[in-house]
């Protein structure tokens, strides 16, 4: 069997992301332990893992850009963010809009990507549909001290497809 240069590129593309994606996880995971919130970095987490799959994103080229980003959005959503939430009707804002813009947008992914087009209606529905299930999980568990950190994840997700979308439409390519 004979492998072309193409895919030992791809290959070596694959491996760089995941091997990139575990110290970026892995650092954000030390960071959080230390200072005690290991079971709010495991929620954010497994949802913005659950929801980012389906709908894609805006990526950094670098991935030192990627790591500051995404270290920031941790640190937001379960450090400073948590509390506002409970101003009266701003969960629900916040969910509708997130639902409405993860339906417009969703799935943000490059054109060659490995989704093919035909797959991106039912990546949209099932983006949607998770972010419907929180959406109703959350009404109905809004005093659990982890529905913010739920709610923030969700939102901070479904804001950056916006200009995920927009470079997509503009540029060809979702990254800078």
């Amino acid at each position: 069997m004979t492998v072309t240069k193409f895919e030992l590129a791809k290959l070596r593309f694959m491996l760089e992301v995941i091997l990139f994606n575990t110290a970026e996880i892995l650092a954000i995971f030390i960071f959080f332990a230390i200072i005690g919130k290991i079971p709010e970095f495991f929620v954010t987490a497994i949802v913005l893992t659950s929801i980012r799959l389906p709908t894609g994103g805006f990526h950094f080229r670098k991935y030192i850009y990627c790591f500051i980003l995404s270290f920031v959005i941790f640190a937001l959503i379960i450090l400073v963010l948590p509390n506002i939430t409970h101003i009266f009707g701003l969960m629900e804002v916040m969910l509708l809009t997130t639902l409405i813009t993860t339906f417009a947008l969703a799935p943000v992914s490059k054109r060659n990507s490995a989704h093919p087009e035909k797959d991106n209606f039912k990546m949209k529905i099932i983006a949607t549909v998770i972010v419907l299930f929180y959406s109703v999980l959350l009404l109905f568990l809004r005093d659990n001290p982890f529905a913010s950190i739920v709610v923030w994840t969700l939102f901070f997700q479904a804001m950056q497809l916006i200009p995920g979308k927009l470079m997509l439409v503009y540029r060809g390519s979702n990254s800078i």
